[in-house]
C-alpha cells in the first residue's frame, strides 16, 4: 500500500501537468514566442502543484500503456481546447488589422512577425500588440487560470468522458468570433475610406488635371492614421469590452456553460 500510493500520486501529477501544458502551449499571452520553454515548463509544474487540490481526487488510471496514452491524450486536448478558445478573439484582432490596412493603403507594409515567424502587415502587428497589452491589463491571463481550474471540476482527471463532441463543435462555432470582431471594429475605417475614395474620384472627375495614382495613396494613409488617431479612446473601449467578454465565453463554452 505504502508503494502504490506515491505512484498514484505521480501519475495524477503527470497527468495534470499535462493538461496545465496544453494551455500555456496554445493560450494567449503563455503560449508568446518570446517565453522560453524551459519557463513555460517552470510554470506548468509550479501551476499543477498549486492547483494539487483540484485534481488529486480523480481517478488515476493503471499503469498501462494503452490506459496512459489515452489519459494523456485526453488530458492534452482538454487543456488545448481551453487555451485554443481563448485565443480565437486575437485573430480577429489580426483580421480587423488586415482589414485596415487594405482599406487604408498600408498593405504592402510589412514586417517580420517574431511571433509566428511569417511576414505580416505592419499594422496587423500593431493591433495584436496593443490587444495583448489590453488582455494583461483586463486580467485576461486570471480568467484562463481560472478556467484551467475550474476545468478539473467539469472535467476530472483521468475520468472517461471528457471533451464530448458537442463541446468542440460549440468550440469551432467561436470561430464566428473572428469575422465578428474584425468587422465591427473595422468599420469605422472602412467607412471612411469608402468616402474618402467616392471624394478623390469626385475631384478626379471635376479636376482631369490632377494625378489620383499620386494623390490617393497618401491621402488614404492620413486618413487612416488620423481616424485611428482620433478613435483611440473609443477603440480601446470597445476592443476591452470585445476581449473581456469573448474571453468569458470561450471558457464557459469549454466548460459546458456557454
Amino acid at each position: 500500500m505504502s508503494a502504490t500510493l506515491p505512484l498514484d500520486h505521480a501519475l495524477g501529477f503527470g497527468l495534470a501537468m499535462v493538461r496545465v501544458l496544453g494551455v500555456l502551449l496554445v493560450a494567449p499571452v503563455f503560449s508568446h514566442a518570446m517565453i522560453p520553454m524551459r519557463v513555460r515548463a517552470a510554470l506548468a509544474f509550479v501551476t499543477t502543484w498549486s492547483m494539487v487540490g483540484l485534481w488529486s481526487g480523480g481517478a488515476v488510471p493503471a499503469p498501462e500503456a494503452a490506459a496512459l496514452a489515452g489519459a494523456v491524450l485526453q488530458e492534452a486536448l482538454i487543456g488545448a481546447t481551453l487555451g485554443f478558445a481563448t485565443g480565437l478573439v486575437f485573430s480577429g484582432f489580426a483580421l480587423m488589422g488586415e482589414f485596415a490596412s487594405v482599406q487604408g493603403g498600408l498593405g504592402a507594409a510589412t514586417v517580420l512577425d517574431p511571433t509566428s515567424g511569417t511576414s505580416t502587415v505592419v499594422l496587423t502587428s500593431l493591433v495584436q500588440l496593443f490587444a495583448l497589452v489590453l488582455f494583461l491589463a483586463l486580467d485576461g491571463h486570471h480568467v484562463v487560470l481560472r478556467g484551467l481550474a475550474l476545468s478539473f471540476e467539469h472535467f476530472p482527471l483521468g475520468a472517461t468522458d471528457g471533451l464530448h463532441v458537442s463541446t468542440l463543435v460549440r468550440v469551432a462555432s467561436l470561430a464566428g468570433v473572428i469575422f465578428e470582431v474584425a468587422v465591427r471594429l473595422a468599420a469605422p475605417v472602412t467607412a471612411v475610406m469608402v468616402l474618402s475614395n467616392v471624394a478623390v474620384g469626385m475631384l478626379g472627375r471635376a479636376i482631369p488635371q490632377l494625378n489620383l495614382m499620386a494623390l490617393q495613396l497618401p491621402a488614404q494613409v492620413g486618413i487612416t492614421l488620423l481616424i485611428l488617431g482620433l478613435a483611440a479612446g473609443p477603440f480601446t473601449n470597445a476592443a476591452a469590452a470585445t476581449l473581456a467578454r469573448v474571453t468569458d465565453r470561450a471558457v464557459a463554452t469549454v466548460l459546458g456553460n456557454g
